[in-house]
């Protein structure tokens, strides 16, 4: 069930014919900024990473145009002649440099994000800045089992300046996942920015970082790269290089072609029991090439294994004896990657263990068996590319409720 709501005049009106009153509006924005702040990393759509090439682009070897990236963390595409894009034109934006640009005639554009626990029956609160014309729709899935229940959805007419809007939806009985879509209805020309999702019982992560962590006294390990590793305390062999190729305002980075291999001592750097590992990673080839590569790793009958698989899956776990304990895999989430950097962070302890890439939850167990110990050599990367401010930690640093 969903509600909607705005801030704007012509929203105010649209509601006094729908029958809402402006007590209501008022209760509703106060109660949704007491939820906290935003549940999603990339909500004004700024972070951003390039489309799989097209066959032409391939030959060529050119790189997509900027108007053809992709938000990370979103799913945006058009069908049956409808397209959604996302200009890089900070003049359509309502902040930063991108908005998410809906052009339907015909057809149907879609912005979703998947998939969010639902771990108690409190309301969510979805709020988003629109303008343009036409009609868009948000809804909800309810994601709990493979074929996915539909709950009605909202329309609203797309004010012609920019307006904020807002919905509040509550989880039916049972359902323990849940999608949250945006459509347009009939011919729409509309641009959606800075969305806004709060939960009364979520935190705001702040995932990606946006600049170089530091060492506390939970941080059992901490790589900048600024220099080259100590080789009393770790072993590099193989193509190894610190490169000036990060991302603005992080300095040099670690870079690991053919045969790399570097390697310190697990028993001083990973905690079994409990800990998390955060590091910014980039593929030097797409996602599904086929080879497994792993970005932190304890190899051996006391294993284990933060990265992405040869079937492009992401996932974190814990062996032993050469068998499986427990991890939590994203199923084929690297399928469409291409060469960038993404930011991967893996908590676990007994209560949970939860996997984010960029700032969003793609995978979660709870009560997950674990081991006390590991082997005792932790791998730092593999051949084929490139890290970046690593730490690990003997403790939990991030986490949401799950169900």
């Amino acid at each position: 069930m969903a509600r909607w709501r705005g801030v704007c005049p012509r929203a105010t009106a649209e509601r006094s014919r729908r029958g809402l009153t402006p007590v209501c509006v008022v209760l509703l924005v106060l109660c949704s900024c007491a939820f906290g702040q935003n549940v999603l990393p990339n909500g004004s759509f700024e972070l951003v990473e390039p489309p799989t090439p097209t066959a032409e682009l391939a030959k060529s070897g050119q790189a997509a145009p900027p108007d053809a990236w992709l938000p990370r963390t979103w799913n945006l595409w058009g069908q049956w002649g409808a397209a959604a894009k996302l200009p890089d034109d900070p003049a359509q934006a309502h902040t930063g440099a991108r908005a998410v640009q809906f052009a339907a005639k015909q057809g149907q554009c879609w912005l979703r994000y998947a998939t969010l626990p639902v771990p108690d029956r409190q309301p969510w609160t979805v709020r988003f800045w629109a303008r343009g014309q036409g009609k868009l729709s948000v809804g909800a899935c309810d994601a709990t089992t493979d074929q996915w229940k539909h709950l009605p959805a909202q329309t609203v007419d797309v004010p012609a300046q920019w307006a904020e809007l807002s919905a509040t939806w509550t989880p039916p009985e049972g359902c323990t996942k849940w999608v949250l879509d945006f459509t347009n209805q009939g011919a729409t020309e509309c641009f959606i920015d800075d969305v806004t999702l709060t939960h009364p019982a979520f935190p705001a992560l702040a995932l990606p970082p946006t600049k170089p962590l530091t060492r506390d006294e939970r941080t059992l390990l901490l790589l900048d790269f600024e220099e080259p590793l100590n080789e009393d305390a770790f072993y590099v062999g193989g193509q190894v290089a610190y490169a000036d190729e990060g991302m603005p305002g992080f300095g040099k980075v670690l870079k690991l072609g053919p045969e790399a291999y570097v390697a310190c001592s697990a028993d001083e750097n990973l905690s079994a029991p409990r800990g998390t590992v955060e590091v910014w990673v980039k593929l030097m080839a797409p996602g599904n090439n086929n080879v497994g590569q792993p970005f932190v790793s304890v190899p051996g009958p006391q294993g284990f294994w933060l990265g992405k698989n040869q079937y492009a899956h992401v996932g974190i776990g814990f062996s032993s004896g050469w068998g499986h304990v427990s991890g939590v895999t994203a199923m084929g989430y690297a399928g469409s990657w291409q060469p960038c950097w993404r930011h991967v962070a893996a908590c676990w302890d007994e209560a949970g263990m939860q996997l984010f890439v960029d700032g969003k939850l793609i995978g979660w167990q709870s009560q997950p068996k674990l081991l006390r110990t590991v082997g005792p050599e932790l791998r730092i990367g593999a051949p084929g590319m490139l890290l970046d401010n690593l730490r690990i930690s003997d403790v939990v640093r991030y986490r949401v409720p799950t169900p």
